[in-house]
C-alpha cells in the first residue's frame, strides 16, 4: 500500500495566513495606521471578524505602546521636561489609535452619570456630542497618565551623576512598563466581551460579535507571557492582580448601569488599565 500524503504543510500555511488575517483586521479596526483589508483566495473581504480575531488584541497593545514609548524616550534624551516628554508620548498614542478609547470613556462617563435610566444611559452614550461627565472624564485621565509617567521617568532623571548604565536600565524598564500598559487593558477586553451580556443589539460591540474562549482566553495567555517577558515576577502579579481587580469592579458597574457591555465599555477599560498599571508599578517601584 502507498503512503497517503499528509497536509500538514498546507494546514500550518493557513494557520499562518489566518494569524495574518486577524493582526490585519485587528489593526485596521484599532488604529489609524493603513493596512489593507484582508482578502481571501480569491480576491473577497474574508470572512474572518473581529470576535475571532481578539486573541491578537494585546499584539496591538504592544505595537501602540512601542511607538508611543519610543516618543517618550526621545523626549527624555532631547532633554525636554518629563512631563512634556510624558504628554507627548499620550498624544502619539491617541493620534495612532485615533482617539478610540478616550472616546470610549467620555462616552462611558457621559451616560452612566447623565441619568438613572439604563435605555436613556445608551442613548447617551450613542450621541456623538460631548457633555461635562465626558471632558471631565478625558481631562482627568490625559493628566493622570501625564503625571504618572512624569514621575516614572524622573526615576531615570535622578540616577546617579555619570551613572548613564543605570539610566539605560531605568529607561528600558519605563519602556517595558509602558508598553504592558497599553497591551494589559486589550488583552483583558476580550474576557468581558466573552463573560458579559451585550448591552443592546446594535453598535460597534454587536457588529464584532462575542469571541469564543478560546480566542478571549488565547489573548490572556499571550498577554500574560508578554508579562513575563518585559517585567519581572512580582511586577507581573502586582499588574495583573490590579487590573483583574479593576476589570472585575467595571464589569460590575457596568452591569448595575447597562445590563452588559458596549464598545465605549471596552474603550474604557483599556484607559483605566493604563493608569491602574502606571498606578500599581509607580507605588512598587518608588
Amino acid at each position: 500500500m502507498t503512503a497517503q500524503p499528509t497536509n500538514k504543510p498546507h494546514q500550518w500555511l493557513n494557520m499562518i495566513k489566518k494569524f495574518e488575517q486577524d493582526i490585519r483586521i485587528v489593526m485596521a479596526f484599532m488604529t489609524r495606521i493603513p493596512v489593507p483589508y484582508p482578502l481571501d483566495t480569491e480576491g473577497r473581504p474574508t470572512s474572518r471578524n473581529l470576535a475571532e480575531a481578539a486573541w491578537s488584541f494585546p499584539l496591538i497593545g504592544i505595537l501602540v505602546g512601542f511607538v508611543s514609548a519610543t516618543v517618550l524616550v526621545i523626549g527624555f534624551y532631547l532633554s525636554l521636561p518629563l512631563y512634556v516628554c510624558a504628554l507627548l508620548a499620550i498624544v502619539s498614542s491617541i493620534l495612532v489609535t485615533g482617539a478610540l478609547h478616550e472616546d470610549g470613556l467620555a462616552d462611558v462617563a457621559d451616560g452612566f452619570g447623565g441619568s438613572h435610566d439604563p435605555e436613556r444611559k445608551l442613548e447617551i452614550m450613542k450621541d456623538s456630542r460631548v457633555g461635562s461627565y465626558g471632558v471631565l472624564a478625558l481631562a482627568i485621565s490625559v493628566l493622570m497618565r501625564t503625571l504618572l509617567l512624569g514621575s516614572l521617568l524622573s526615576l531615570a532623571q535622578l540616577s546617579p551623576l555619570g551613572a548613564d548604565n543605570y539610566q539605560w536600565a531605568i529607561l528600558i524598564q519605563i519602556f517595558a512598563i509602558y508598553i504592558s500598559a497599553h497591551m494589559i487593558g486589550r488583552g483583558l477586553a476580550p474576557l468581558m466581551m466573552s463573560h458579559l451580556p451585550l448591552a443592546k443589539k446594535s453598535g460597534m460591540a454587536a457588529t464584532a460579535a462575542k469571541p469564543k474562549l478560546r480566542s478571549s482566553y488565547g489573548s490572556l495567555l499571550l498577554t500574560l507571557f508578554f508579562l513575563f517577558l518585559f517585567l519581572p515576577p512580582l511586577s507581573v502579579l502586582i499588574v495583573l492582580v490590579s487590573n483583574v481587580l479593576m476589570i472585575l469592579f467595571l464589569s460590575w458597574l457596568t452591569m448595575r448601569q447597562i445590563g452588559g457591555y458596549t464598545g465605549d465599555v471596552l474603550g474604557t477599560a483599556v484607559q483605566l488599565c493604563e493608569i491602574v498599571t502606571y498606578l500599581a508599578l509607580l507605588s512598587y517601584i518608588a
